[in-house]
């Protein structure tokens, strides 16, 4: 029996064999992700050889819920890594295997995953995984006007501060208007949390109708700021121009260029629709039923941004 941070170390040292990343996975942040969540502890399915880890999967929970209130509690598949020398030896679906029964101990209704165009297709074809409707990109055209926002760094003096607990005083309202259309549940607590990951650089802006997270970021050498998510904090009449946040976003973070990744049907925006194919690494959306009571062909997405997952 191994602690929970002989695990995580090991999960670390497989992670970081697999995928290179700056800052390197750390128990620091794997114990956040897969152990602080409000919702609940990930369920990680791995494969052992010996000392060392050759697979790993880990479903990170989060609560999604329609119009009428049916609320599902789908885990988030992250950290899919196989060792390489492990490869071609059957490990991959030993640890998807491994993945399914700790979802299913652990109460999740079913898997949600952002893949690669090179995994997505495997899951699907070979392990019988539902593809979900793709999520543009789209850089997003300025207003003339800039919304009027507070600004504010996410900082360690930030998140222990009431600031969350009041922007998510009334609850955050999501954008599903029927059934069988499920939006991330979000809440001060998981926002907190969320934006709590170690070593990531978030910037807070808000109004008094929505809460917008962002964080800057360099592609082929041009600096752009990405949204990573929209939350309306009371409801809104008629969708928000994105425009005007865009706005107010690049006159803070100083850049000509915003990125906005994803669905949110509370916004309205024009720009222009970059192709996946041109993407760094092209994003597809997949779901696996895990409890017999779910209903996989029955539910879609109504928003899903870049901060329901883990790419920042």
């Amino acid at each position: 029996m191994h602690s929970k941070t002989d695990e995580l170390i090991r999960t670390a040292d497989l992670l970081n064999e697999v995928f290179t990343v700056h800052p390197p996975y750390s128990v620091e942040s794997l114990g956040w992700y897969y152990n602080d969540n409000p919702v609940g502890p990930a369920a990680v399915g791995h494969v052992d050889d010996g000392t060392s880890r050759s697979g790993n999967y880990a479903l990170v929970p989060q609560e999604f819920r329609d119009a009428t209130g049916n609320s599902v509690l789908l885990g988030l598949g992250v950290d899919l890594a196989v060792a390489s020398k492990a490869r071609g030896a059957g490990t991959f679906r030993r640890t998807i295997e491994s993945a399914y029964h700790h979802g299913e101990n652990r109460g999740l209704d079913a898997i949600i995953g952002v893949a690669n165009t090179n995994s997505a297709p495997r899951m699907v074809a070979t392990l019988g995984w539902r593809a979900l409707a793709p999520l543009p990109v789209t850089l997003v055209a300025p207003s003339i006007r800039g919304a009027s926002m507070e600004h504010h760094s996410v900082t360690t003096t930030l998140l222990d501060s009431p600031l969350l607990d009041q922007l998510a005083s009334d609850g955050f309202v999501t954008s599903s208007c029927s059934e069988g259309i499920f939006d991330p549940v979000w809440t001060g607590d998981y926002l907190r949390w969320r934006l709590g990951r170690p070593g990531a650089q978030y910037t807070l802006h808000f109004n008094d109708d929505v809460v917008v997270v962002t964080t800057v970021t360099k592609m082929k050498g041009f600096r752009f700021a990405l949204i990573l998510k929209v939350l309306a904090r009371r409801p809104l009449i008629e969708p928000l121009a994105l425009g005007a946040i865009v706005r107010s976003v690049m006159l803070h973070h100083r850049t000509p260029l915003v990125v906005y990744w994803g669905r949110n049907p509370i916004l309205r925006m024009r720009g222009i629709r970059l192709p996946q194919e041109k993407m760094p690494s092209p994003l597809s959306v997949v779901l696996h039923q895990l409890q017999p009571t779910f209903d996989e062909r029955g539910f879609e997405l109504g928003s899903f941004e870049f901060l329901d997952f883990d790419a920042y």
